[in-house]
């Protein structure tokens, strides 16, 4: 015999998809918040045929695939469990006040409800374990990926011998993949690209030693400050790149504040060759871009980046700037010691 829950769910199916895609498109944040109102709909109907056949059969095996299959969907689309459970949660209390609008005998109201409870408590525990799987293994794919990267990285000589990070070279192919990874599974993905201020005058005052010494200093600060995924690479004579997989803007803009703040408060690092000290603070000029926005393959990244870090150091240095978006503004970060305060730009 059907299950009452089930019958009720299965007669007023269109109005529970309705009213959950409307509600799911409410939600901020959300894991189905940039889903179309009828895309929503289907997944609503989808989600009842799999609950009703559940009720029914008190089988779970289809409802356990229709969890594995979103909880795939949603680590793919890089939205977090949270999300998602908070749209199941979302489901129940939309049904449990069906259940009180139409069943009327309180013994049946609350069947139902404890029916439900159990029901989508049984869909959120399965949809966290699952999630919870795969995410371990992405990141056990991740941890293999790094250590073959690492492998490589010996087998081709590819450190840069003054910082001992990335050279150029591997910093480009790696920056490809990077970018085919996010565009693959719709993850953020961003690019810093810093430039030590005034370098050749350091150079030229102090010498080689005090030159070397800043080259290392900042790159440490790199290390110190940035995660074991990010891979950091001096580009250029003076420049660092680093890319920062699964990060977005804000995200972005928060470390390269982090880096600049801490290389301006780096000590003057190496001694002088000349007699006099060194008095001359450290500091960068960064350049921000984010995929997709700025760039959709590594050597269009890398420009933006490149010409966001050049509008830093017509700033006057120690700034962090963006580089310019799809209307054409650029958004700055200047530190205490960075550009005239009229050139300093806000993002709308």
């Amino acid at each position: 015999m059907p299950s009452p829950l089930a019958s009720l769910l299965d007669r007023e199916q269109e109005r529970i998809a309705a009213a959950w895609a409307s509600a799911l498109s409410g939600l901020r944040p959300s894991g189905f918040v940039y889903r179309p109102l009828e895309e929503l709909r289907r997944l609503g109907r989808a989600y009842l045929a799999e609950l009703v056949r559940y009720l029914d059969t008190d089988d779970p095996a289809g409802l356990r695939d229709f969890v594995r299959r979103e909880a795939a969907v949603r680590l793919s689309m890089g939205f977090g469990a949270t999300e998602v459970v908070q749209g199941f949660v979302v489901f129940r209390e939309l049904v449990q006040d069906l259940c009180g609008q139409l069943v009327q005998a309180d013994a049946d109201r609350v069947a139902l409800v404890t029916q439900l409870l159990q029901a989508t408590d049984f869909t959120i525990v399965e949809f966290v374990a699952h999630y919870q799987h795969l995410a371990e293994q992405r990141e056990a794919a991740h941890r293999r990926e790094m250590e073959e990267l690492q492998r490589a990285l010996v087998d081709q000589a590819v450190q840069d011998e003054t910082t001992d990070l990335f050279t150029v070279r591997f910093f480009e192919e790696h920056l490809a993949m990077e970018v085919k990874r996010a565009a693959r599974y719709r993850r953020a993905f961003s690019l810093l690209v810093l430039d030590v201020d005034a370098f050749e005058a350091r150079h030229g005052r102090y010498g080689p030693h005090v030159a070397q010494a800043t080259l290392q200093a900042v790159a440490t600060v790199l290390r110190d400050l940035t995660r074991e995924v990010d891979v950091k690479a001096r580009t250029d004579e003076t420049e660092f790149s680093v890319a920062l997989p699964e990060a977005g803007r804000d995200a972005a803009m928060a470390v390269a504040e982090r880096l600049r703040t801490r290389v301006a408060a780096l000590p003057p690092p190496g001694r002088p060759l000349a007699a006099e000290t060194v008095e001359e603070a450290v500091t960068v000029s960064v350049g921000i871009a984010v995929y997709p926005v700025h760039g959709a393959s590594g050597p269009e990244l890398l420009a933006a980046a490149r010409r966001a870090r050049d509008e830093a150091r017509l700033l006057g240095g120690d700034v962090v700037v963006e580089a310019v978006d799809a209307v054409g503004r650029t958004a700055s970060s200047p530190g205490t010691g960075g550009g005239p305060a009229s050139a300093r730009l806000e993002r709308d």
